[in-house]
């Protein structure tokens, strides 16, 4: 028998909560999974906010049980940080190593708790980024993989085209937020429904092929040659 949302979620914490509760500050629930989005290629993402004590190494060991004993159709990806890094503290375990914090720290105030202690970003002397500094960011990303991902459809184990995606509504989100001075969008859909008196948007296109299980190389081009477009025009913003 097939798990409900939220008996996944308590068979998860369960499972981490055996192998590192004791290092545990906070675990989030974070991207599409808690926004009720997923789509046949998404995981299922987690933050684990940790104690500097905690050995970092165990992260894959971590992953690697949640995946054997939970039979899921998606992914589980459990990334981890230490909490003394919101304070200047060394980075450790997967999540800052590819993200900047400030950055990340955005996306930690739409995730989900599911365990642990709520994040008080204001006691924190790192803040998270402006919607500027964070649009700056995205657009760096997406500069720096966009050839890597014209030649093929994957260029690491956790990093897809259809990633990408991800980082053209992160920049459609700031468009909106700065041009028409609004809060935030926390799904896709809603990202999208921002531009619904702009058909041509690439949210558009973005959220149609997001569902699609294959994408051909002439819409793959296609969207590559709109998302360049697109980043060119917000690099103005910047």
């Amino acid at each position: 028998m097939s798990m409900n949302g939220k008996q996944l979620v308590e068979r998860i914490k369960k499972i981490i909560l055996e192998n590192a509760g004791e290092c545990i500050v906070s675990l989030y629930a974070i991207g599409s999974f808690p926004r009720k989005e997923m789509v046949e290629s998404s995981d299922i993402d987690l933050v684990g906010i940790m104690k500097a004590s905690f050995d970092f190494r165990k992260e894959r060991l971590v992953n690697k049980t949640l995946n054997k004993k939970i039979r899921s159709k998606h992914r589980i990806d459990l990334g981890t940080m230490s909490y003394d890094e919101f304070f200047g503290g060394k980075q450790q375990g997967s999540l800052t190593r590819h993200v900047d914090l400030p950055v990340f720290m955005n996306f930690l105030k739409n995730a989900k708790l599911i365990y642990g202690r709520k994040l008080d970003f204001n006691t924190f002397p790192i803040k998270p980024a402006s919607k500027e500094d964070e649009l700056k960011y995205h657009i760096r990303i997406f500069d720096k993989y966009k050839d890597a991902f014209r030649k093929k459809d994957r260029i690491a184990a956790d990093f897809s085209f259809k990633d990408l995606f991800k980082i053209i509504f992160y920049i459609a989100n700031i468009e909106v937020q700065i041009s028409r001075k609004t809060k935030p969008k926390k799904r896709y859909f809603d990202i999208a429904k921002a531009f619904r008196n702009e058909r041509h948007h690439i949210v558009h296109y973005s959220l149609k092929l997001r569902k699609k299980k294959t994408i051909t190389n002439d819409e793959k081009r296609l969207w590559f040659d709109m998302a360049e477009n697109y980043v060119r025009k917000m690099k103005k913003l910047t």
